[in-house]
C-alpha cells in the first residue's frame, strides 16, 4: 500500500496490484470512450492530413477519425477525482483541454486547431507503435512516478 518500488527502472508509488488496477481503468476508459465517439466521427479531412503528412505514416493518417464537439464538452474520466487528488490538482480538467485522443479517434472541443491536431496524432502514433497496452502502461507509470500530467514522458517528448 503506498510503498515505493523500482519497476523497470522507474519509481512506482504504488504496489503492482494498484498500478494494474489503474492500468485497467485507463484501458477501459479509452476503449469505451472511443466507442462512444467513433460512431459520430469522420476521417481526417484531406487538407488537415496534407498539413501533417510528412510527419506521420500515411497508413495511420488514413485510419484516424476526428469529431468536433459543438456546445458539448468531454466529461472527466471516472478516475478523475483520484488522479486530481494524487497529483495535488495537477491533472487536466477535460472541459478545458483542446482535444483527447481515444486510440484512433481524436475528439476536439469547438474546432480543430493545428497544435491540438498534431498533439493528438502524436498520441495515436505512440499507441500504434508501442501497442495500446504498453502505451497505457507507460502513461500510467509516468503519472504515478511524477504525479503530474505535464511530466508524463509520453506528454513531454513532443510538446517541448
Amino acid at each position: 500500500m503506498g510503498s515505493r518500488r523500482s519497476v523497470a527502472g522507474m519509481e512506482a508509488r504504488c504496489v503492482p496490484e494498484e498500478r494494474f488496477r489503474r492500468w485497467c481503468l485507463a484501458c477501459a476508459y479509452l476503449r469505451e470512450e472511443r466507442e462512444v465517439y467513433v460512431r459520430h466521427s469522420e476521417p481526417l479531412l484531406a487538407d488537415l492530413r496534407a498539413g501533417i503528412r510528412g510527419y506521420f505514416p500515411d497508413e495511420l493518417l488514413g485510419r484516424l477519425k476526428t469529431i468536433i464537439l459543438k456546445g458539448a464538452r468531454i466529461p472527466p474520466p471516472p478516475f478523475y477525482a483520484e488522479a486530481r487528488e494524487m497529483s495535488g490538482g495537477r491533472f487536466p480538467d477535460f472541459v478545458h483541454i483542446a482535444s483527447v485522443t481515444y486510440i484512433d479517434v481524436i475528439v476536439f472541443h469547438d474546432q480543430i486547431e493545428p497544435r491540438a491536431l498534431f498533439h493528438g496524432v502524436v498520441h495515436a502514433t505512440q499507441m500504434a507503435m508501442l501497442g495500446f497496452g504498453k502505451y497505457v502502461d507507460l502513461y500510467v507509470r509516468g503519472f504515478v512516478k511524477n504525479l503530474s500530467w505535464l511530466q508524463i514522458p509520453l506528454e513531454t517528448r513532443h510538446t517541448n
